[in-house]
């Protein structure tokens, strides 16, 4: 409306109205001619002047807002064109033919490179693939070893078979969709230039992403220098090696009940968060040396039959080993526990050695059991130790290991004292050491 009223007035004023302007708005009388002519041109060319520029500035407002128009319009065009590209990729993972479901995984990647705000539903995606059920042969497997010859008989009398997929091919579908996951995720310090400036980061690299992989069959997992926001592996099975090595876990990292059947590789990894292991069965050897646990990490009731290496470890919370089993050796050389370190009915059956580790607070070994060599040479015990019912002490060695608390707040199990306290430190010993070999 008020659009209307200023073209009008400036129409009259164009018009008119010039003479009624030049008298009762600017005051002008007496004028005749020439001068009277030129007064009122001037005054017309004001009003022209305005009303060029308010079209303009019309013309300006309705095309932005056509061109938002036009924004919005492609956007959804877009949003449309990639819902449908998501869709159809995501249909071609139920395909039977293994190509079709590896056309789908490489769409599905490129889609998520290109497209950001999909990459976290896309990885969802693909982890939910990895998560549908599968079951790896493994050689020497009896159960293999049974359908193999199953097979065999079979193969002698030929019967009409449904189509379904090759266990073969569905390997390499899922290390395919693994590769996809851990290529993305493999993060890369961007290197510096001569002044010192970063270059731009790996366009490569998707942050802040989440992993859900719960109760997943994993083939020759590699993470290696992965960045991970959090991460459920909860129930999961690793057949072959894991490999964990470098990676930083940002937020929690769970592998509640995982399975490793082959060895597992976590040496140098961050733990940024909460580090669940509970219940874990490492089949093979279990390398954690260098890892850096920043919040707690619990252990409790695993069972490591092969070696367990946590050698210059770092817990920087509470250490959690309770009930676990360690049937090879056990190597924690150098650990550093920040915070209470619970071994509490533990059982050592290979040799095991805490060499030169450090407890600042509390190292409960109650009831733990130690059924080879064990050595706490150089250990420190700067809070209370408590080795109360500890089975097979008469195998443990504690030289030179020294204690920074009174001895009351310590117990000790038969055998054991204290040989002296010099400056306020007692330094323990055992009697009745059985066995001379220890890992150092």
């Amino acid at each position: 409306m008020s659009g209307l009223l200023l073209s009008i007035s400036i129409s009259w004023i164009l018009g008119p109205g010039a003479p009624w302007w030049l008298t009762h708005v600017d005051g002008v009388h007496g004028l005749q001619g020439e001068k009277l002519a030129a007064a009122l041109d001037a005054i017309r060319g004001r009003a022209l002047a305005v009303g060029t520029g308010l079209a303009a500035l019309v013309a300006v407002f309705y095309t932005a807002r056509n061109a938002d128009t036009a924004r919005r319009t492609f956007q959804l065009g877009q949003r449309g064109h990639d819902t449908d590209r998501y869709g159809k990729a995501a249909e071609q993972l139920g395909h039977v033919q293994a190509p079709v479901r590896l056309a789908g995984l490489y769409a599905l990647e490129q889609l998520a490179q290109n497209t950001p705000v999909l990459r976290q539903t896309i990885v969802d995606v693909i982890c939910a693939y990895l998560r549908m059920p599968y079951h790896e042969a493994l050689p020497g497997d009896r159960h293999t070893r049974i359908r193999a010859a199953q097979r065999t008989a079979r193969a002698r009398v030929p019967v009409a078979r449904p189509a379904g997929r090759d266990a073969q091919e569905e390997r390499e579908v899922r290390l395919t969709a693994q590769r996809i996951l851990a290529d993305h995720l493999r993060y890369r310090e961007p290197p510096k230039t001569r002044w010192g400036r970063a270059v731009d980061p790996d366009p490569r690299f998707w942050p802040g992403i989440r992993l859900d992989l719960t109760g997943a069959v994993l083939c020759d997992a590699n993470f290696v220098s992965c960045r991970i926001a959090e991460a459920a592996f909860t129930g999961a099975t690793f057949n072959g090696d894991a490999r964990f090595g470098g990676v930083v876990f940002t937020g929690a990292a769970h592998f509640d009940t995982a399975s490793f059947t082959g060895n597992a590789e976590f040496g140098e990894a961050r733990f940024l968060g909460a580090a669940e292991f509970t219940s874990a069965t490492f089949r093979g050897a279990a390398r954690f040396g260098g890892t850096a646990f920043e919040r707690g990490a619990n252990f409790g009731f695993s069972c490591f039959e092969g070696q367990a290496g946590f050698s210059e470890v770092v817990f920087g919370g509470d250490a959690s080993f309770g009930i676990a089993s360690f049937g090879g050796n056990a190597r924690f050389t150098g650990a550093i526990f920040h915070g209470n370190a619970g071994f509490a009915a533990a059982t050592f059956t290979g040799l095991s050695g805490f060499v030169e580790a450090t407890f600042r607070h509390q190292a409960m070994f109650k009831g733990a059991t130690f059924t080879s060599a064990t050595s706490f040479d150089r250990a420190t015990f700067d809070g209370p130790a408590d080795f109360a019912y500890t089975h097979g002490a008469e195998h443990v060695r504690l030289h030179e290991a020294s204690v920074t608390r009174p001895a009351d707040t310590h117990r000790w199990p038969p055998g054991w004292r204290l040989e002296s306290e010099p400056n306020g430190h007692a330094v323990l010993s055992a009697v009745g050491l059985r066995g001379s070999a220890y890992p150092q």
